[in-house]
């Protein structure tokens, strides 16, 4: 991939940085990253190590499954059995949701290899952090126990959310009520094959959604704090860096000075290129992501407001649960985003602050490699959807607020 698959290793030389013999020895922290790669494994979306028969099943048969339970909705909705708006547009946020899980999950798969250049960019940061592990190592290994665990309890909770929807669609067929799960023309829900069909590829899609979603929402957050570990990792470097006493630097210092300010400069890059492999793994998605949210968020309120006999207890159930599954989502990829615009901005702070427009004169090359991380630092760091609006909290508020106001225009359209 552009911009990441050719980043290169940095050695460090023992004579240039000051002595790290007490110091723990720093490594390369990607336990969240192999939690990914494990989960992967189980559902056969990771290429590494699969046979055909596992290949066939990753690629092509499980992501269809979820593109399959959106065709019901469009075919019902073309056969015109739809009753009103409200209806048309509670199945049109079905069929979204279904397609997105499918590309997240294909979009996974596609960017193997960019997890993989994750972890060599990740391992490339460990030798340039040996001058200041006392510092680096607590922060490296708080975000390595954050991500790990956040990315465990994200899976855990769509595992939880999987079986309330099975426990729902078993419910739908105890009580020969095949309307209640999803909405499909009247002549497959008395079919019995193909109704049989539907709960088979529903069932297998209910299997594979904790694994492949949660994932996908996991892996954003955890990159995410990477990121912003390692800009503050470099914050702690450039402290080091430039003296106060800049005055009285001899020749001696001077060239400990600049490989230490060069050692900025190749930190900011891995940054930089961290930033570009996740943006590259979220940013379709997440555009994606949010057009879905602004109608997934008020189809359960839609559902309930257009029934016409009593709402039961298990509708209200339903649409917590529905609810409680694209506000996650939402809050995930716009607080990831925050955290990351925060962290650049820390950096851009620190970096200014240690910028000494006296040294210029005295070596070139050192003013040369302060004016080029100041001059990076200026622009901030942003996780993107689709390269048009920055992911921040600023953004989950507007999307809250402009999905209400779509859920009022639907309803006085009925």
């Amino acid at each position: 991939m552009p911009g990441v698959s050719g980043t290169a290793r940095v050695d460090v030389t023992e004579d240039t940085l000051e002595s790290t013999t007490a110091a723990p020895e720093p490594r390369a922290h990607t336990a969240a990253l192999d939690v990914v790669v494990h989960y992967l494994r189980m559902i056969c979306s990771w290429p590494e190590g699969r046979g055909p028969l596992a290949r066939v099943l990753g690629e092509y048969f499980l992501p269809l499954t979820f593109a399959a339970s959106g065709v019901p909705q469009l075919v019902y909705f073309g056969l015109g059995e739809h009753d009103n708006n409200v209806e048309l547009f509670g199945f049109l946020a079905d069929a979204l949701g279904s397609s997105l899980c499918c590309f997240k999950m294909i979009h996974l798969q596609r960017h193997a290899v960019t997890i993989m250049a994750v972890r060599e960019i990740l391992d490339d940061f460990t030798p340039m952090e040996r001058s200041l592990a006392s510092q680096a190592l607590p922060l490296n290994e708080h975000c390595e126990r954050r991500s790990a665990t956040l990315l465990r309890r994200y899976i855990r909770t769509y595992s939880v959310l999987s079986i309330i929807g099975s426990f729902f669609m078993i419910l739908a067929v105890i009580r020969n009520d095949p309307w209640y799960h999803v909405k499909a023309p009247r002549y497959m829900m008395e079919t019995r094959p193909l109704f049989i069909l539907m709960v088979v590829i529903s069932t297998i899609e209910l299997y594979v959604f904790p694994v492949a979603i949660g994932v996908f929402d996991g892996l954003v957050i955890t990159l995410s704090l990477h990121i912003v570990c390692k800009c503050d990792v470099l914050v702690l470097m450039l402290r080091q860096a430039v003296r106060r006493d800049t005055d009285e630097i001899g020749l001696q210092d001077a060239a400990e000075e600049w490989e230490r300010l060069r050692l900025c400069a190749v930190y900011h890059q891995h940054i930089i290129r961290l930033h570009s492999a996740s943006e590259s793994i979220f940013c379709t998605i997440a555009l994606c992501q949010m057009f879905y949210i602004l109608f997934g968020l008020g189809t359960p309120l839609f559902r309930m407001l257009d029934k016409t006999q009593e709402v039961v207890p298990q509708d209200i159930a339903f649409s917590a649960v529905y609810v409680m599954w694209t506000f996650i989502q939402l809050f995930t990829f716009c607080y990831s985003g925050d955290v990351v615009a925060k962290a650049s901005t820390r950096l851009s702070s620190a970096t200014y602050a240690s910028f000494h427009p006296s040294l210029s004169g005295k070596d070139r090359q050192l003013g040369r490699i302060q004016h080029m991380i100041v001059l990076r630092a200026q622009r901030p760091l942003f996780l993107t959807a689709g390269r048009l609006m920055n992911l921040t909290l600023k953004l989950f508020q507007d999307i809250m607020r402009r999905s209400y106001s779509l859920y009022s225009t639907v309803i006085n359209m009925r």
